[in-house]
């Protein structure tokens, strides 16, 4: 870490998990100057990752376990070096496992499918996100999982009729880090708008916010479904999914270059024989890391001995 006037540069990702709803530039270095940056480093999407990362080190970085297969995940876990391992299915053991092996860990799932004895389990990860339902109107079942350690949320979804008020105190209450607020994706339905009252109880959760609670809604409040994302030319995105070399998706016995659902129903592949450059996809779950990958790397042949940090402005922004 390097302090210069009101900014703070960090050559790796902050410990301190707060600083996730911070919006850093990932600076590039060329001996020791600066020559490149990117305002767009998406901190909490690759939490506890950041860029850093992902560009200091070779080879695979994130094994995301869609679901498990416990032969397989554990040699997995073992094989990778100090990574980031995502469960999609969270198993106590396996989590205990990968902090062991000096990973980091994220999961994400559904409050019904946790039990009493999962929740401290969970509060060992370094990122718990908690999928409720519109049936959900007691979050007090996870008083146990937050801590100093751990970032914490609580996912609802638009449409699903949940009392987003009651939701949002409890949340901020039992000590959770933040609220999300998202849109589901747009699969067989017709769009529908967001009611005008629906929209000002979402932004009105933003009042709720303190220094340690967070909201975070949808930048579009207008239509009630995300829609799918297309790669295409008029957006100047990349057709190559670079970011497969250091993301590795494990679904049962199989091995996929990403997780976007057209890839995952294909039949899948062996480890060895990894395909990590898929033809023909119609949408990509990844467009985000591939563009700005494709971006980062190009410019980076421009530049001997090239470097990377994250800057922080002092006052937060």
């Amino acid at each position: 870490m390097t302090k210069k006037n009101n900014k703070t540069f960090f050559f790796e990702t902050p410990k301190d998990k707060l600083k996730v709803f911070q919006k850093p530039r990932l600076i590039m270095f060329s001996e020791g100057t600066e020559v490149e940056s990117w305002g767009n480093s998406q901190s909490l999407y690759f939490y506890p990752f950041s860029w850093l990362d992902y560009l200091t080190k070779e080879g695979v970085r994130e094994l995301y376990i869609q679901e498990n297969s416990l032969g397989i995940v554990e040699r997995e876990i073992k094989s990778l070096k100090n990574g980031k391992i995502h469960f999609e299915n969270p198993d106590v053991r396996l989590i205990k496992l990968a902090k062991e092996r000096g990973h980091k860990v994220s999961v994400i799932c559904n409050i019904e499918d946790l039990f009493p004895e999962q929740i401290n389990g969970l509060a060992v990860s370094d990122f718990v996100k908690i999928r409720v339902n519109k049936n959900c109107n007691n979050l007090y079942s996870l008083s146990n999982l937050p801590n100093e350690h751990v970032l914490s949320c609580v996912k609802l979804y638009i449409g699903k009729n949940c009392d987003y008020q009651t939701l949002a105190l409890q949340s901020r209450e039992i000590g959770l880090d933040f609220l999300h607020v998202a849109k589901q994706l747009l699969i067989g339905k017709e769009n529908t708008k967001i009611s005008k009252e629906e929209k000002e109880k979402i932004i009105k959760l933003q009042d709720l916010e303190t220094e340690k609670f967070r909201v975070i809604i949808p930048s579009s409040l207008e239509e009630r479904f995300a829609r799918r994302f297309e790669i295409t030319s008029e957006l100047n995105n990349v057709s190559s999914c670079n970011f497969s070399k250091y993301r590795t998706v494990l679904k049962g016995e199989c091995f996929y270059p990403c997780y976007t659902q057209q890839v995952l129903a294909q039949s899948g592949f062996k480890k060895e024989s990894l395909v990590k450059h898929p033809k023909s996809c119609l949408d990509c779950a990844c467009i985000y890391e591939n563009d700005m990958l494709h971006d980062i790397e190009s410019k980076m042949r421009r530049y001997k001995n090239p470097s990377f940090a994250l800057e922080y402005i002092e006052n937060g922004k």
